[in-house]
């Protein structure tokens, strides 16, 4: 059996301001329990470590340094950056605490070189989630004091050259990371900062609805009751996208598995098999993961709502369009 690839990852997620607490909230761990997050299990958050520690809020880390700055802002500026690092699940196993540390820690000196020291105002090492993982926040500010994501950033050639010189670093103390194959060349898509866009995305709507059933008991209280009924209307034609794209993954999931029992059946053309593949079904697992678990999460909210309150909200939303 050939040994799975292990790759360097680093993935960008561009934010206005209005984000800023949600993720602090889940980066830090300000919370006390996360039934929101399955993935989470709080018995190993004391394990986590922050790099770069914030010394305040994340808007009043942003708004202090854009302010200092003196640049101009519009309300569609990207106002910082949620940079997630890691690395391939197989990397990471049997390594010690410290030796994942030094891998982060190594990921925030090529960061603190790319968009400077200054700019970053968090980098927190998760160690309580399935893989190990940073997320490192920083405001994209230039080196002449604008703020501009774009040119920080740059378009996919520079993406590129991003993920170039990220394993460049990163391989020269640990050999055994791989390149993925750039898409422009394979024509796949990597999982780009627009999905990483969709989860954020996905995580607020369901941290929506879990506040409203958290007050369940308001659907008996006069004006609480319709309030709480408006916002479930407006939320569940989004939770239950989720269900039909829990049974669509479900379909994948299980072609998934029967090619990969394939595949083991053929050791020969696996230890072939090119790079790009690789990295294909690699990228491919990450995100059916990733959509898994927020489709499980959003089901388990579902029932927690009373079959009566379902259908209440249904009917009401069949007669508005009408």
């Amino acid at each position: 059996m050939a040994q799975k690839a292990q790759h360097a990852i680093l993935r960008f997620a561009k934010h206005k301001a209005g984000p800023a607490g949600a993720l602090e909230a889940h980066h830090e761990r300000t919370k006390e329990k996360y039934a929101s997050n399955p993935d989470i299990d709080i018995s190993k958050s004391k394990d986590n470590f922050h790099i770069i520690q914030p010394t305040q809020k994340y808007r009043k880390e942003i708004d202090t340094r854009v302010k200092a700055a003196g640049c101009r802002t519009r309300k569609d500026s990207t106002m910082f950056v949620d940079t997630l690092i890691t690395a391939s699940p197989e990397f990471f196993t049997g390594r010690s605490k410290k030796e994942v540390q030094a891998y982060f820690t190594e990921a925030v000196a090529f960061m603190e070189k790319k968009v400077g020291r200054g700019n970053i105002f968090s980098a927190v090492v998760h160690m309580d989630e399935t893989t190990p993982h940073m997320h490192l926040c920083f405001v994209p500010l230039t080196r002449d004091k604008r703020l501009s994501a774009k040119e920080i950033l740059g378009n996919k050639k520079s993406m590129i050259r991003w993920q170039d010189d990220f394993y460049a670093c990163m391989a020269e103390r640990w050999p055994e990371l791989e390149r993925g194959t750039p898409a422009v060349e394979t024509k796949r898509r990597h999982l780009t900062p627009q999905w990483y866009k969709k989860v954020t995305a996905m995580d607020a709507k369901l941290d929506k609805v879990e506040e409203i059933l958290s007050g369940i008991n308001l659907l008996n209280a006069g004006k609480k009751r319709e309030e709480a009924m408006e916002a479930l209307r407006q939320l569940l034609p989004e939770v239950e996208s989720f269900e039909a794209e829990t049974r669509r993954l479900q379909d994948m999931i299980a072609s998934s598995r029967m090619e990969h029992r394939s595949q083991q059946q053929e050791n020969t053309a696996l230890r072939k098999e090119p790079n790009k593949e690789r990295d294909r079904n690699f990228e491919q697992n990450v995100k059916i993961s990733a959509l898994t678990q927020r489709c499980k999460r959003a089901e388990k909210l579902l029932e927690k709502v009373p079959p009566e309150v379902l259908e209440h909200i249904k009917r009401k939303a069949t007669a508005r369009e009408r």
